[in-house]
């Protein structure tokens, strides 16, 4: 009996305390294994963000050429002038417009057919299974219709009017409105009017000289005004100060 009492004593006193820490401290063990396991997955998918940091550098850089945030007057001359250049026309007029404010996007939800309510005393007609048919105009606009960035404000985002008179061949001027909406600053062309320009007269070519004739056939010149947008995406801190407090 002594014996037996003993025993039980040693078990409560000495071996119970130290499997019930035993216990503890393996269920510590899973919990800091569970936690190194996902910081290992949070180094490593910021590892691979990491390895394409310079891919989205150049990109940011891009766009940040595209949509400066301030109006850089001055560097999109440079750019007209060496588009005016690169096709050959000249730019006799330019002239920049006060900025203005974005203007949010609104998307109209497209119109849904009124089902036709049958007429007091009118029989009901039969139902019919509904055919699979092809998506309606309205439905495909709306699939195509752009969505607006809550982002993009009229507190930060802006276009500048800008209005440019070029001379030149005509194909040459078409070819200077192409590659101003698509240089490195981002130009919307709205409307452009071209007028031709009177020239003293040519004397016919000879009907043999194929070269000649070609030359004056493509020898037409033109005066294009364009209008166009660029546009601003001012920077969130220089946004707020120069807000006025309200």
């Amino acid at each position: 009996m002594l014996i037996a009492a003993t025993a039980l004593l040693g078990w409560v006193l000495g071996i119970s305390p130290k499997l019930s820490e035993a216990s503890l401290a393996d269920a510590d063990r899973v919990v800091v294994e569970t936690q190194n396991s996902a910081s290992e997955l949070k180094v490593a998918a910021l590892k691979e963000k990491f390895a394409s940091i310079g891919e989205l550098k150049g990109e940011l850089s891009a766009l940040r050429s595209a949509v400066p945030d301030a109006a850089e007057i001055p560097a999109f001359l440079t750019q007209l002038d060496s588009i005016a250049q690169q096709h050959q026309v000249t730019l006799t007029d330019i002239s920049v417009n006060d900025a203005q404010a974005y203007a949010p996007l609104v998307v109209a939800p497209p119109a849904l057919a009124a089902e036709a309510a049958p007429t007091e005393g009118a029989a009901s007609p039969t139902p019919t299974p509904t055919p699979t048919t092809a998506p309606t105009a309205a439905e495909e606009a709306a699939a195509l219709a752009p969505v607006p960035n809550e982002l993009i404000t009229a507190s930060n985002f802006v276009s500048v009017p800008v209005s440019l008179t070029v001379s030149g061949s005509y194909g040459n001027v078409l070819d200077f409105i192409e590659g101003l909406q698509k240089g490195t600053r981002l130009v919307m062309v709205t409307t452009f009017a071209t007028s031709m320009v009177e020239s003293p007269p040519i004397a016919a070519p000879a009907a043999t000289d194929k070269t000649a004739i070609d030359t004056l056939g493509g020898s037409d010149q033109v005066t294009t005004t364009i209008s166009a947008l660029i546009y601003v995406l001012l920077d969130p801190n220089t946004a707020a100060a120069t807000t006025p407090a309200g």
